[in-house]
């Protein structure tokens, strides 16, 4: 039977993603799928040697102010959680980085990044000077075309909370991923990035 953690642990392991619920251009999600597999695949595909590891915060360039506020003493603190218990916390660690993730389910996760600074995939793939400075997250209406949720307009302010990317903590900058791809091979890369 297990603890309730390891039942858990064993829901999320084997629990799918949700299908994307609108319709999808094949042709494009294949053409897409070349473009992942040459610019993102490494770090973001199940099982190629950069997912799920640690890429450095210097290469990837978002904010560091979640990294620089855990501690090694956090780190400590938090793996002797646990004692006296049957279950047991072991893993924390202080790193240099964040850890590159699987993009299955990936058109439902927005906004992106680490800390939620990128409202749609559209606006990751522009460079972080055009991505949106203030938007309002947290309203739960979903835009297929910037692939997200709406984040600006009356109904956005009324449901969520304002994002501001100048406040420490939640910057939009780094991951420059893609960037540089042409209008073409972006509307590809997003139309197979609905797919997984």
């Amino acid at each position: 039977n297990g603890s309730s953690l390891q039942r858990i642990e064993k829901y999320l392991m084997d629990v799918q993603a949700p299908k994307y619920p609108f319709p999808l251009e094949e042709q494009r999600v294949a053409a897409g799928k070349n473009i992942f597999d040459q610019n993102c695949a490494s770090c973001h595909a199940f099982g190629r040697q950069r997912t799920g590891t640690v890429i450095p915060v210097n290469e990837v360039g978002t904010d560091r102010h979640r990294l620089d506020m855990w501690t090694a003493e956090a780190a400590r603190v938090y793996n002797a959680y646990g004692q006296g218990h049957a279950w047991k916390f072991n893993a924390f660690t202080k790193t240099l980085g964040y850890v590159a993730v699987p993009l299955d389910g990936l058109w439902l996760r927005a906004p992106y990044l680490h800390n939620g600074a990128v409202p749609s995939l559209w606006d990751l793939l522009e460079i972080p000077e055009k991505r949106p400075l203030v938007f309002y997250r947290g309203y739960d209406v979903y835009d297929s075309q910037k692939v997200g949720f709406i984040t600006a307009g009356p109904e956005a302010e009324r449901a969520g909370f304002r994002h501001d990317t100048s406040v420490p903590g939640n910057g939009n900058d780094g991951h420059i991923y893609g960037t540089d791809l042409s209008p073409a091979e972006k509307e590809a890369l997003i139309e197979y990035l609905k797919a997984l």
